[in-house]
C-alpha cells in the first residue's frame, strides 16, 4: 500500500467487524527479531556465567590439589629459606602452565574429525579476549585465597617429620 494512505486503510480495518485483526509485516519481522536478539543474549549471559563458575571452579580446585600435594615441600622450602613470593611463583607457576587451552581444544577438534561430521578449528579474535579474561580473574581469585591458606602452612610440623 502506498505509505501516505497507510493509517487511513489500518483505520478502516479496524473498523469492519468481519476483520478480526490486523499486522503490519515489516513490525512482526521486527519484534520478532527484536525477542530472538534478547533471547540470545540471555542466553550468552547465562553461558558467560557458567563459563565463569567453571573456570573459577577448575582453576581452584587446581590449585587447592597441588597445594595439597606439595605442602611439605613447599613448607620444607619456606624452612630453606625461599621467602612466601618465591613459593607462590612455584606453586602459581604450574597452575599457569595447566592453562593452556588453545591446544586442548585443537585436539578435540582433531579426534573428532570423522567422516560422518566435521568440526572446525575457528576461534574468533574476542574469543581469545573474553577467554583471557575469564580465566585471568578465575586465577586471580584462585591464587588470593590458596596464597592464604600458604601463609598458613606449619612449619615446625614440617623440621619434625621423620621422613
Amino acid at each position: 500500500i502506498d505509505p501516505k494512505m497507510q493509517p487511513a486503510i489500518y483505520r478502516e480495518l479496524k473498523e469492519m467487524p468481519q476483520v478480526a485483526s490486523v499486522s503490519i509485516r515489516d513490525a512482526s519481522v521486527g519484534s520478532f527479531k527484536n525477542t530472538a536478539g534478547k533471547n540470545r543474549m540471555h542466553m550468552r549471559t547465562i553461558n558467560l556465567t557458567f563459563a565463569i563458575i567453571i573456570a573459577l571452579g577448575v582453576v581452584y580446585n587446581g590449585a587447592r590439589i597441588s597445594l595439597s600435594e606439595r605442602s611439605r615441600e613447599l613448607a620444607t622450602l619456606r624452612v630453606m629459606g625461599f621467602t612466601r613470593r618465591e613459593i607462590s611463583t612455584i606453586l602459581l607457576g604450574e597452575i599457569g602452565t595447566m592453562v593452556m587451552g588453545y591446544w586442548f581444544a585443537w585436539g578435540l577438534t582433531w579426534f573428532m574429525d570423522q567422516e560422518v561430521f566435521r568440526f572446525p578449528f575457528v576461534i574468533s579474535r574476542s574469543t581469545y579476549g573474553l577467554a583471557a579474561a575469564t580465566v585471568l580473574a578465575a586465577s586471580i581469585a584462585s591464587a588470593m585465597i590458596v596464597r592464604r591458606k600458604l601463609d598458613d602452612l606449619d612449619l615446625i610440623a614440617v623440621l619434625k617429620s621423620k621422613e
